[in-house]
């Protein structure tokens, strides 16, 4: 491993995470969440969280139904004192919602960037964020199957039991799952290609400091092979576990995580499905297990592309189909889908087997060579 991680790699490598953090990963931490009215309804969510707990029963809905009508009075008291508003004559908040600010009509449309983009009124956004969560409550029970065929009985069957068990009354929201389903892609992203730079070269080394045929003439030598795989493991179990150790210390700090660690991913505010009832710490820790399995797996490969490489240019056309293949099309089977209804149910175990199968076997295959090459070959 100390001859993997020498000064040069390192700092390559150091250099290349700076800069793929700022590039994709930054903007998520700093916009989260991101939009409006979806920054207003995740402020709702968090004070609804407060109030009423993980789980939404239907007098504590009504209750905030309530509070939204309360709030809609606040946003016609301020109609009435605005001279904006009086010059449109617009009095009542259900006259505003329905002007077509696509229409001809400029008043309504210079009315409408006013009210929500004038920096002093929030007011107009959060009623759209609570008008939004109020819709999904109450859609909560018939919203889970309208993507469905009813051929999907596995799928469907799933769906019933969620809804008889209760589960959609909870209020986990889309947003926290959709940033972090984001920010993990990437991660997943940069440790594929860290693991690759850095595992890479550890056969492809000595091949070019022409110390193979020593290696080869010692029983110790020949099984160098193995020493290097498992070096090439333990690799990336250390490049996961710093990257893992990074993002989750910067993920810490997001506003209100905390308060939905314990909460059912699957809930009235979160728009994905999922095959098992995991808790969103649960399914991060799903996560994170996958990482390291497809980071042993993507060592394995890069020990692989080294052992049969002339050259580095060699490597590297091994390399870059790998990376598209793992980073595009399937990087929805593989992570970004992760137990998700709508994937079959086995599809991802299935994929990660076949992946574990194929490198292994190839792996297996090298080493059969490895042990059995003639020296004079």
């Amino acid at each position: 491993m100390k001859k993997l991680f020498s000064l040069k790699i390192i700092v390559l490598v150091a250099v290349l995470n700076v800069l793929f953090y700022l590039m994709y990963i930054q903007f998520y931490f700093e916009y989260f969440p991101n939009g409006r009215p979806d920054k207003d309804a995740y402020k709702v969510v968090i004070e609804m969280q407060q109030q009423y707990g993980l789980e939404l029963d239907e007098t504590e809905f009504e209750q905030f139904k309530l509070s939204y009508h309360k709030r809609v009075q606040e946003a016609e008291q301020l109609m009435h004192n605005d001279p904006q508003f009086k010059k449109a004559g617009i009095s009542t908040y259900e006259a505003f919602r329905a002007m077509d600010v696509f229409s001809d009509n400029k008043e309504w449309d210079e009315l409408d960037r006013y009210a929500l983009f004038n920096p002093g009124i929030d007011l107009f956004w959060e009623l759209q964020g609570r008008e939004y969560l109020i819709e999904q409550y109450e859609r909560r029970l018939e919203r889970p199957y309208a993507n469905l065929s009813n051929e999907d009985a596995a799928a469907l069957q799933r769906m019933d039991e969620m809804v008889a068990s209760g589960t959609l009354n909870t209020i986990f929201p889309s947003m926290i799952y959709d940033n972090f389903k984001n920010v993990i892609f990437y991660v997943y992203a940069i440790s594929i290609i860290s693991i690759l730079l850095i595992v890479s070269p550890i056969f492809l080394r000595d091949r070019r400091s022409r110390v193979v045929h020593l290696q080869h003439a010692s029983r110790i030598g020949r099984s160098l092979f193995l020493s290097k795989l498992i070096a090439a493991l333990l690799s990336a179990v250390l490049i996961i576990s710093i990257q893992l150790g990074c993002f989750f210390l910067l993920y810490s700090q997001q506003p209100g995580i905390e308060l939905f660690y314990e909460a059912p991913i699957n809930s009235a505010f979160n728009f994905p499905y999922f095959w098992h009832d995991l808790t969103f710490a649960q399914f991060i820790m799903l996560t994170v297990a996958v990482l390291y399995v497809l980071g042993l797996i993507t060592a394995l490969a890069a020990a692989f592309f080294s052992s049969i490489s002339a050259n580095y240019m060699a490597l590297v056309a091994l390399q870059i189909p790998y990376i598209y293949l793992m980073t595009q099309p399937l990087s929805r089977v593989l992570i970004e889908e992760l137990i998700m209804l709508y994937r079959p149910k086995y599809a991802q175990p299935l994929a990660y087997g076949l992946f574990i199968t194929i490198v292994a076997g190839l792996l297996a295959y090298r080493w059969h060579r490895e042990r059995k090459g003639d020296l004079l070959l």
